[in-house]
């Protein structure tokens, strides 16, 4: 699964190549100051999951799931393909 904001990147990359081209100038550029708000997003799903007691639960897809490690949650279910 991926989060919104990876789709949007999938989705650009595909549309505009040269973008995500790290060899140009141009490149180098977008992926530098676009970058950061992945790494916001992550921030904020990891500490929307640190939120919940291991008592607590988070319904996905009808299957409850119990969160005990943050970072380990996201990185399992938010995985870059």
């Amino acid at each position: 699964m991926k989060t919104a904001l990876q789709q949007a990147f999938a989705r650009l990359e595909e549309l505009h190549p040269s973008l995500f081209d790290i060899h140009t100038e141009k490149g180098r550029t977008f992926v530098n100051e676009f970058s950061k708000f992945l790494k916001v997003e992550r921030e904020q799903i990891i500490e929307f999951a640190n939120n919940f007691a291991e008592s607590d639960a988070i319904y996905c897809s009808g299957e409850c799931a119990i969160i005990k490690d943050a970072e380990q949650y996201y990185n399992e279910t938010f995985k870059s393909e």
